[in-house]
C-alpha cells in the first residue's frame, strides 16, 4: 500500500492542504452505514495535508445541529432530473473552484450522477463511492449513471462484491474501480466477552433473561435483512438448545415479527431491544452474531461482532464471504436457507470444544488486521495524492 507523502502538486509545495469537497445526497445520522464512514474519513484527514469541505443535497436536523466536524453546505436543490438542481451545482462548483476546491469525493445515488460532469467542466476531478450491491438501481439511474461514467475520475468500492456488481452494472473496467475496506477507531474499553459472574446483571438490565445462549442480529427491521429467517431459524433451535435465545437490535415495526415469534411459539425466545447507543457494550453479553440479510454490500454489523469476539454467522450474499471466513471466523449459510442457517447456530449455541471461542479469537484478529482505522485513512489519503497528481493507479490502493 502506497504511503501518503507529500503530492505531487503545486498546492503542496506551497505547504497548503490540498482541499477535497465531499459531496453526498443527505446525511441524518452517524450511526448510519455510508454516514459513519464519511465522518470518520472527514474528521481523520491529516489535517498538514487535507482539508475537507462537505456539500449536501439536502439538509437535515443532524446537519442543521452543527455536528460536522468540517465545513457544510447545502445545495438547496436536490431533484436529479431537474434544470434547478443542476444549475445549482453548476454555480456552486464554479465558486468551489475559485475557492481552491482541486478534488471531489461523492457518496451516494444523485450525487453521482450530478457532479462527475459539472466538475469535470471545471477541471476538478471526482471520485464516487459504492458500498453497497445496488439494490437501489432502477433503469433510469443507470441510464444515466452511464452517460455520466466518462467524467468519473475513478470508483472506490468497499469490498470486491461490491466491485464487481459496479463494473457490471455501471459499465467501468475492473482498473478504474478501487478496494478500500471500512475502517474503524480502536473500540474503547474492554470489549472481551462478560465474565461469567457479571454476565447475568447485564442481561438482567436488558430485559433479558440472566442465562441462557443468545444469538444477536444488529440491523434495521426491514425485509432486505430478512428478519424473520431468523426467528424460524430459532423456532428449529428451540428444542435442540432449550436455553437459546435471539436477540434484535435496531428500529423498524416490530409488530410483525413479535406476532411470526408468537405464531411459532418462541415469543418468549425473541426479544427486541430497539435503537441502542450502546451496541458494543450488549455484544459482550452474546454468544454469537448473526445477519440473514437479501443483499450486503460490506456489513458494519459483521465487523462489530468481530471486534467483540463473537463467532458470525450470516448470509452468503455480497462481500460477507470477504468477511467471513466460513469454518474460521464463523458460518455462512444460502440465502434463505432456514435449515442450514438453524444448523449453523445450533452448532455454535451448543458450542462443543470451545469452537465458538475460537472462531470469535479469529474474527478479532482479522477485523484488527484489515478494519483498522488508520489502515483505511492512509489508503483515501494515498488514492487522494495520486489522484491530485495525475497517477491515478486505483489498483493499487487496495487494501487486503
Amino acid at each position: 500500500m502506497e504511503k501518503a507523502g507529500a503530492l505531487e502538486t503545486g498546492v503542496m509545495e506551497k505547504g497548503c492542504p490540498v482541499r477535497i469537497l465531499f459531496v453526498i445526497d443527505n446525511f441524518t445520522s452517524p450511526h448510519a452505514g455510508t454516514e459513519g464512514q464519511l465522518l470518520q474519513l472527514i474528521a481523520n484527514l491529516p489535517v498538514d495535508r487535507f482539508q475537507p469541505e462537505l456539500l449536501l443535497l439536502r439538509s437535515s436536523d443532524y446537519v442543521k445541529a452543527g455536528n460536522m466536524p468540517c465545513k457544510a453546505e447545502v445545495l438547496g436543490a436536490s431533484r436529479l432530473f431537474s434544470i434547478k438542481t443542476w444549475l445549482a451545482m453548476f454555480r456552486f462548483a464554479r465558486r468551489k473552484k475559485k475557492e481552491g476546491i482541486v478534488l471531489c469525493h461523492v457518496f451516494f445515488n444523485d450525487s453521482s450522477v450530478i457532479c462527475p460532469p459539472v466538475f469535470s467542466l471545471m477541471g476538478i476531478p471526482t471520485l464516487i463511492s459504492r458500498r453497497d450491491m445496488g439494490y437501489w438501481y432502477t433503469g433510469k439511474y443507470l441510464w444515466a449513471l452511464r452517460r455520466t461514467a466518462r467524467f468519473v475520475r475513478g470508483v472506490v468500492a468497499n469490498s470486491e462484491a461490491v466491485k464487481r456488481v459496479t463494473a457490471e452494472k455501471e459499465g467501468y473496467s475492473a482498473a478504474r474501480i478501487s478496494v478500500i475496506y471500512n475502517g474503524y477507531p480502536a473500540p474503547g474499553g474492554d470489549l472481551s466477552p462478560l465474565p461469567p459472574e457479571k454476565r447475568p446483571g447485564v442481561l438482567s438490565g436488558l430485559g433479558l433473561p440472566g442465562r441462557g445462549r443468545f444469538v444477536v442480529l444488529v440491523a434495521n427491521l426491514r425485509e432486505i435483512k430478512r428478519i424473520a429467517d431468523a426467528i424460524r431459524a430459532m423456532a428449529r433451535v428451540s428444542e435442540p438448545v432449550p436455553d437459546s435465545h435471539l436477540v434484535l437490535i435496531g428500529a423498524g415495526d416490530q409488530e410483525p415479527y413479535r406476532l411470526l415469534a408468537e405464531s411459532l411459539g418462541v415469543s418468549d425466545r425473541v426479544h427486541f431491544l430497539g435503537v441502542r447507543s450502546d451496541v458494543r457494550d450488549i455484544l459482550r453479553a452474546m454468544d454469537a452474531g448473526l445477519l440473514c440479510s437479501e443483499s450486503e454490500g460490506y456489513s458494519n454489523a459483521i465487523v462489530e461482532y468481530m471486534q467483540a469476539r463473537l463467532p458470525v454467522i450470516a448470509s452468503d450474499v455480497g462481500g460477507n464471504s470477504e468477511a467471513v471466513e466460513h469454518g474460521v471466523t464463523g458460518y455462512l449459510f444460502p440465502r434463505g436457507d432456514i435449515t442450514r442457517l438453524a444448523a449453523c447456530l445450533e452448532d455454535l449455541l451448543k458450542d462443543q470444544g470451545g469452537l465458538a471461542k475460537a472462531m470469535g479469537e479469529a474474527g478479532y484478529q482479522k477485523a484488527h488486521r484489515r478494519h483498522g482505522l488508520q489502515t483505511m485513512i492512509e489508503s483515501y489519503a494515498a488514492l487522494y495524492a495520486r489522484v491530485v497528481s495525475n497517477r491515478v493507479g486505483l489498483p493499487d490502493a487496495e487494501v487486503r
